[in-house]
């Protein structure tokens, strides 16, 4: 078993704690079921359904106790860093989408050139060059 570092567990945070409060839940409704089956002080008391119904609390109310620890439960700091599963999945999510929106950016604008130099246009933008040296040729 591996070593905890907060030393020695509280006698609540182990497995003592929730079996007690599960057997405690167990017997109330066994004793409950035993008289509430019997019908009454003049007939035999219904070991068997009371079993039975201790039984069920038991299971029942140590499922739950059990459900509710591990809901509580933090995971550790180191768990979340590394690669793989553990990787913050928003985060590249949204350089994905960043690197998409850039490539499809400089396609349109080279596109746009494209067709700006097969409709004749001069290679600087809209201003006309009347006048001036074309260095580009």
């Amino acid at each position: 078993m591996a070593e905890d570092d907060k030393g020695r567990r509280s006698r609540f945070e182990t497995v003592k704690a929730p079996l007690i409060f599960s057997f405690a839940m167990g017997f109330l409704a066994g004793f409950v079921t035993i008289i509430t089956a019997s019908g009454g002080t003049d007939n035999v008391a219904r070991v068997d359904l009371g079993l039975i119904a201790f039984g069920i609390g038991f299971i029942a109310t140590l499922l739950v106790i059990s459900m509710l620890h591990l809901a509580s439960r933090d995971n550790p700091e180191h768990l979340s860093e590394g690669s793989g599963v553990n990787r913050n999945s928003e985060e590249l999510y949204r350089q994905q989408v960043a690197k998409r929106r850039e490539e499809a950016r400089r396609k349109k604008a080279e596109e746009a050139a494209q067709a700006r130099r097969d409709a004749g246009e001069p290679e600087g933008g809209d201003e006309p060059t009347y006048g001036r040296r074309d260095d580009s040729r």
